[in-house]
């Protein structure tokens, strides 16, 4: 496979790596929609930026509480029930949180809904491992990338501008039961994409059958767990970054919105979110042609890096822009950022599962969701609190922090002093 081209191994996608791709393209059409449309919704229900921040922090804390027995629950079914059981409960979980207005309804759902979309993550990443060769991995991880943000990409624009459609179709529509109207069409898709779950097919590696043979598992949560160092630093890089990370990624849109010196409206949000998912995809899609040129490991560090200065330019546009270029300075920083960071993503997620066993992927996905979405969650309500208050530029100066400190551990136990798996 090594002499194959990019698209040749492409073409060698299995059945299950294509109706994989299916799948996470319909999801992700309506993850992009949810992204722009749930957090304006609750704004004009009347909840505040510091509600928006509680549903966050219990959407983290739940799914790090579960995240760990779910990752082990996932090693052992069948991946394609775990996406069907994951994505099938969260659009139920969705339609209830779109048909309510109770406060207290809204975070036990949102909190339901981040179990079951725990149970989806933590079966992905190893469902990709387990399903593509090792020279045809980086390939699937980032085509799936890449599905993933054009799917992310036209959820956005649809979101952007279907409330007001809606509104002109329906002349006596509220803008509440726009947003409503909306979120429910986009439910509807996610029903629909499922349907290429079903036709997942159990399949399991020659080589990943001969590394589970020559294991004995110990007995216990963690019983299935190789090679602890090496986990323990995968861990300690995404716990920092998904810190950082927390303080302003689910608020990006409430920090458009809301900034007094930018207030970008709901069409420039869903747009600044497509260009975004679009340059994203792209990056996606190129990304193997760089790894052959580099590395993945030069590449993880230098698209991390290079990411770190847009953050900064994000959060502090108001100042450094005229009020007439604000929207397109901080959006085309947020589309740079989003573009070379990501780019990382696939990479990072290749390299992992090929220096991980089999039988820990999916505990170390759990174990790995378990710390990040626990400190995200509190940055998330940190960053809301910051942002109620006025305070929009701390947020991204601490999230630039530990993106650097995240980018230098990683150069720091993997390119300068790497060690081996059985260290």
């Amino acid at each position: 496979m090594k002499d194959l081209s990019y698209f040749q191994k492409i073409q060698r996608f299995s059945w299950n790596a294509r109706m994989y791709l299916l799948h996470i393209f319909g999801m992700d059409v309506i993850h992009g929609a949810w992204e722009v449309l749930f957090n304006l919704y609750l704004l004009q229900l009347g909840f505040g930026i510091e509600f928006i921040g509680i549903r966050i922090a219990v959407m983290g804390v739940v799914g790090a509480i579960s995240s760990i027995p779910v990752g082990k629950f996932s090693d052992r079914i069948d991946r394609k029930w775990g996406f069907i059981i994951g994505d099938g409960g969260g659009a139920i979980a969705s339609l209830i949180l779109i048909t309510t207005t109770s406060a207290n309804v809204i975070l036990a759902f949102s909190a339901i809904g981040a179990i079951f979309g725990t149970l989806h993550h933590v079966t992905e990443i190893p469902f990709m491992a387990e399903n593509s060769a090792k020279e045809e991995r980086i390939h699937l991880f980032s085509v799936g990338s890449g599905f993933r943000t054009l799917a992310a990409m036209m959820g956005a624009i649809i979101a952007g501008y279907l409330p007001a459609y809606l509104s002109t179709l329906y002349v006596n529509i509220t803008v509440i039961e726009a947003y409503r109207l909306a979120v429910e069409f986009s439910i509807a898709w996610w029903f629909l994409s499922l349907i290429p779950a079903f036709l997942l097919q159990r399949y399991e590696s020659e080589e990943d059958a001969k590394a589970r043979s020559e294991v004995v598992e110990k007995k216990g949560l963690f019983g299935g767990i190789q090679n602890p160092i090496v986990i323990r630093r995968f861990i300690i890089i995404s716990s920092l970054l998904s810190f950082g990370a927390g303080f302003v990624l689910r608020l990006a849109n409430v920090f458009f919105h809301e900034h007094g010196g930018i207030h970008a409206d709901e069409h420039q949000i869903g747009t600044i979110f497509a260009v975004g998912s679009l340059f994203l995809s792209l990056g996606a899609f190129i990304v193997p042609l760089i790894v052959d040129r580099i590395g993945d490991v030069t590449t993880i560090v230098l698209t991390r890096a290079s990411a770190i200065p847009f953050i900064l330019i994000i959060g502090f546009a108001p100042t450094l822009a005229s009020p007439e270029s604000v929207v397109s300075i901080a959006g085309l920083a947020w589309v740079l950022r989003s573009s070379l960071f990501n780019m990382s993503s696939p990479v990072m997620e290749a390299f992992s599962m090929g220096k991980l066993h089999p039988n820990e992927r999916a505990t170390f996905v759990g174990l790995s969701r378990f710390f990040g979405a626990s400190l995200a969650a509190i940055a998330g309500y940190v960053g809301a609190y910051l942002m109620a208050r006025g305070d929009f530029g701390t947020p991204f100066i601490i999230m630039s922090i530990f993106y650097a400190m995240s980018t230098l551990l990683f150069y720091q136990w993997f390119v300068k002093n790497p060690m081996s798996d059985s260290e």
